[in-house]
């Protein structure tokens, strides 16, 4: 079927809405504001379009910077066609909306914070790798056909370091294993590359291959089988596999945020048991905080998916003990170097270990930072138990990078009221989002 409309906003993934004869449209590609043709399909009460005819343009759009974004329908990207201020206006909408729609909680969502650059910001670039032409090609997947690869030549948003990296590696592309297909990451680990291969039954050349890479310090091979193999470590400071944001510098901005809104909650413990007991507690003052001891009586903050342990090391600067909770081995055994007792490591489930941690008293706050698909039930459980039990954390900082999953999880927490909702730009030119929710308990 064919339609005029007028896109009204952004969903999740990206696509544009707009309404046909009452029925909710989602369209690729398009803007707030534009005036389209489209062709759609109705599929479980809702329309799926495509884009035929732009016939009004939104004083938002404006020409996409990459090559593949239209040329290859490169599905990377979801957002260049747009200007960022109207990324960063449709991304708070799409959290606002998520609380309003799956938490069923209306909050202000606050103004997103922007990225300091909105490209060449990603220090990680992943592709699929096919064998062509008697050489392997790295590339992408289309945003209309995920089966369908292109080679990608540049990609705008990614470090040119990576990028380069990336060059090198197909380079020396006649080294890597035979298979059908491969995949492969390049990231840039402090000042040096990391290479992880994950692909094929038999590796012959790789220290072949690893020792003609330039400035690589990492090269890691997980085989068809799972299994882990170190071709090459010229001992990276930090872990080459592991989970990191892909912004280093709004990271950076947000991990700040995330130790001050702990700080905070230290604030007001100490000021209540002040006021309670009519002077300053504990042996010293932490951080300026009057009330909050070192050592092992030190107030304690539990930081679930704690990766390698930057939010941990920021917390035990205050005076702050810290259970520091990860499952990647690697990054927990990163994490536990950077941290001296009283604070521990745990390298588990969160949900498996934060049974064991709560309810209890002198837990200032938890700090969740799950995966795309957000946390355990198990773990929201554990929190409601602690909340009924009357020794809840004093706060609950939620980090996500899905305001859906955030939304639902959120929606499983009815004994704690969302207090702050802050998106940062994490992604600029695509529709994710990366959220930091403040919940505190009912009182």
């Amino acid at each position: 079927m064919v339609a005029t409309a007028r896109i009204d906003s952004i969903a999740a993934g990206g696509a544009g809405v707009s309404r046909v004869d009452g029925l909710v449209v989602f369209t690729p590609r398009t803007a707030p504001g534009d005036l389209v043709e489209l062709s759609y399909v109705k599929r479980d009460r809702l329309g799926h379009g495509r884009l035929t005819r732009l016939l009004e343009p939104s004083p938002d759009r404006i020409e996409p910077r990459c090559r593949h974004y239209d040329g290859d329908r490169c599905g990377g990207c979801q957002l260049q066609h747009m200007t960022v201020e109207s990324q960063r206006e449709a991304k708070r909408r799409i959290v606002a909306d998520a609380f309003a729609r799956i938490a069923r909680r209306p909050v202000d969502v606050a103004a997103v914070v922007p990225s300091p650059g909105a490209w060449g910001y990603r220090n990680k670039l992943t592709l699929a790798l096919r064998w062509r032409d008697g050489a392997w090609r790295g590339g992408m997947h289309r945003w209309d056909d995920v089966d369908r690869l292109f080679t990608l030549e540049e990609c705008p948003i990614t470090h040119p370091r990576v990028v380069a990296g990336w060059r090198g590696v197909l380079q020396e592309g006649r080294l890597l294993p035979r298979a059908q297909e491969l995949r492969g990451a390049v990231r840039l680990a402090g000042e040096e590359l990391a290479f992880v291969l994950e692909g094929g039954k038999q590796w012959p050349h790789a220290r072949e291959f690893a020792a003609l890479l330039v400035g690589f310090g990492a090269v890691r091979w997980i085989d068809a089988a799972g299994r882990e193999h170190d071709i090459l470590d010229r001992g990276t400071p930090r872990p080459a596999v592991s989970f990191e944001q892909v912004n280093p510098a709004l990271a950076e901005r947000l991990h700040a945020d995330v130790v001050a809104l702990v700080h905070e909650l230290v604030h007001e413990v100490g000021h209540e048991r002040g006021h309670e007991r009519g002077h300053e507690l504990g042996h010293e003052v932490v951080g300026g905080v009057p009330g909050i001891t070192s050592g092992s009586d030190a107030a304690m903050v539990i930081d679930a998916y704690a990766g390698v342990g930057d939010t941990a090391v920021q917390l035990t600067a205050l005076g702050l003990r810290v259970e520091a909770i990860e499952l990647d081995r690697e990054a927990a055994e990163h994490a536990a170097r950077r941290l001296a007792l009283p604070s521990r490591v745990h390298c588990a489930r969160v949900e498996d270990v934060l049974p064991s941690l709560l309810p209890a008293e002198g837990v200032i706050g938890v700090i969740l930072n799950p995966p795309r698909a957000g946390v355990d039930a198990r773990v929201c459980a554990t929190l409601e138990a602690a909340a009924r039990s009357g020794a809840a954390p004093r706060g609950v900082v939620y980090v996500s990078c899905n305001p859906a999953t955030l939304a639902r999880d959120v929606a499983r927490l009815p004994s704690y009221r969302v207090a702050h909702v802050q998106p940062y730009d994490m992604f600029p030119q695509t529709a994710h989002v990366e959220t930091v929710c403040l919940l505190v308990p009912e009182r």
